[in-house]
C-alpha cells in the first residue's frame, strides 16, 4: 500500500517529493529494510521547496515498531529520519545533484521523549545546508496531539551522481 496523499490538490514540488515517498514501497521480489506504509498509516502532509525545504510525514506507532517496553525503538526512529528525509533531498534533486539520493555520512539521533505505541506522530525534516557534495539535513519527530518534540536527527548525505566526466 503506499504512502497516502493528503485529500487537497498538492503543488508540483509537493508532487514530486510525495511520488519519491512512495519509491520507498516498491513492488518487487527483492526483501529489504523498509517502513510498512500500510500498518503505520504513513501519510505525506506537506512539502515546502522553500528556502528552507521542508517536508512533513504523520504516521502512527504500530506494535512492530516498538522495544519491548512498547515504546518507538530508537532504530526504528533513526530509520524513519533516514528514509523520510532523503525524499526531500531527491526532490530537490538534479542530473549529477543527488538524483540517486546520496549516502549517509552521518545520522545523530538525540531521543528527548518516549513515544508510545498506538501514537500518531509527524516527522518533519528540513534542509539546512547542501553544497556540491554534501547535504545536511535536521528532522524532528514530534507528538501530532500536542506538537512536543520527542526526537530530533540530524542527517547528513554524500552525494554519490558521477560528474560529467563520470567520476563519483
Amino acid at each position: 500500500m503506499p504512502v497516502r496523499a493528503p485529500a487537497r490538490k498538492l503543488d508540483e514540488f509537493e508532487d514530486l517529493v510525495y511520488q519519491y515517498s512512495n519509491g520507498m514501497n516498491r513492488q518487487d521480489d527483492e526483501e529489504r529494510w523498509d517502513i510498512d506504509s500500510a500498518a503505520a498509516d504513513l501519510r505525506f502532509e506537506s512539502a515546502t521547496q522553500g528556502p528552507p525545504a521542508r517536508v512533513s510525514f504523520l504516521l502512527n506507532v504500530t506494535p512492530k515498531m516498538c522495544n519491548p517496553v512498547g515504546t518507538l525503538h530508537g532504530g526504528c526512529a533513526a530509520t524513519l529520519i533516514d528514509i523520510l528525509s532523503t525524499t526531500l533531498l531527491l526532490g530537490l534533486s538534479k542530473p549529477g545533484y543527488f538524483s540517486f539520493g546520496g549516502v549517509s555520512r552521518n545520522l545523530r539521533v538525540t531521543y528527548l521523549r518516549p513515544l508510545p505505541k498506538g501514537l500518531e506522530i509527524r516527522l518533519v525534516c528540513e534542509l539546512i545546508h547542501t553544497g556540491k557534495r554534501l547535504a545536511l539535513m535536521r528532522a524532528e519527530i514530534q507528538r501530532a496531539d500536542n506538537g512536543a518534540v520527542c526526537v530530533v536527527g540530524e542527517h547528513e548525505k554524500a552525494n554519490t551522481d558521477p560528474e560529467a566526466d563520470g567520476r563519483i
